[in-house]
């Protein structure tokens, strides 16, 4: 055992690993030799449920004395349009699953930038025809389940990942394909009472797989860079009601993300969003010259 042993152990994804896997890690490490990194609202490997707390109470029972976590609210990979959405599915976490994750201070982007877009009863077709041209490249997120049947319906594309499956990893486009439509058949109204804030008090209680949904939406969300858009090829309950939170602007904020025509990005037109992004970024350069 002493061989494998090192000075200095680098553990990212922290909430990915059970107890017993951690405890490893810290006689690996020994004492005031194990860095850990995570995001609890990420937690989404089935058979975990993590907490920072768990990682002390593991600390103590090797007889180590664990600093107190330090917070990164600075994202360095998406811009400020992507993180506020990320922000609003933290908020109904936190709201209504309050045991689910720990709550920390919503991420600040370092970039102005684009609100995601919202694309709605787009066809297999029209889709194909995007990620074969003006979005070529992009990386189809869904459901782990689902990757290899939207695989084959998108004429065997090979960017298309279960949200599981690309966790921890970053792209600069991203579409988010039919998740709401594809949440089971036994959550879809829950979900919609949710997000149109009529859920009851003791939501957490009846619906808690709900949680793991809304981990995986911000997990998915939070991949993205650049360009986010969310894809429903047809209305559900689940789908249609996210829509209208997405893009429903209160008197506190503007909407999340903005209603997409297909063929603005068809013709890869900017929105307003990014026009707007565009001149703060050309402002800002022109600033520093």
């Amino acid at each position: 055992f002493a061989q494998v042993q090192r000075s200095k152990v680098y553990v990212d994804e922290v909430q990915d690993y059970t107890q017993l896997e951690i405890l490893l890690f810290f006689y690996l490490s020994g004492p005031n030799g194990l860095f850990l990194a995570g995001d609890p609202a990420q937690s989404v490997v089935e058979g975990t449920e993590f907490r920072f707390e768990e990682v002390r109470g593991v600390g103590h029972f090797v007889g180590y004395v664990i600093q107190k976590p330090k917070t990164v609210n600075v994202n360095f990979r998406s811009h400020s349009g992507i993180l506020n959405c990320a922000g609003g599915v933290l908020d109904l976490m936190f709201t209504h699953f309050p045991s689910s994750a720990k709550q920390l201070k919503k991420d600040k982007g370092l970039f102005q930038g684009s609100r995601p877009g919202v694309l709605l009863g787009i066809s297999i077709d029209q889709l194909n025809i995007l990620l074969g041209d003006k979005l070529k490249g992009a990386v189809v997120l869904t459901h782990d389940e689902s990757v290899r049947h939207w695989r084959r319906l998108l004429n065997d594309y090979k960017l298309v990942y279960g949200v599981r499956e690309a966790k921890g990893l970053e792209f600069k486009t991203v579409i988010f394909l039919d998740f709401f439509r594809e949440i089971p058949s036994s959550l879809q109204k829950p979900w919609r009472e949710l997000v149109l804030g009529r859920a009851t008090q003791d939501f957490e209680r009846s619906y808690p797989l709900v949680s793991t949904f809304l981990k995986l939406l911000y997990t998915g969300i939070t991949r993205s860079i650049e360009k986010l858009f969310f894809v429903e090829t047809k209305s559900s309950t689940a789908g249609d009601a996210t829509m209208r939170w997405l893009t429903k602007k209160d008197s506190d904020r503007a909407s999340y993300a903005t209603r997409n025509n297909i063929n603005d990005v068809e013709a890869m037109s900017m929105t307003s969003d990014e026009f707007i992004s565009e001149g703060i970024n050309n402002a800002e350069l022109a600033q520093a010259a």
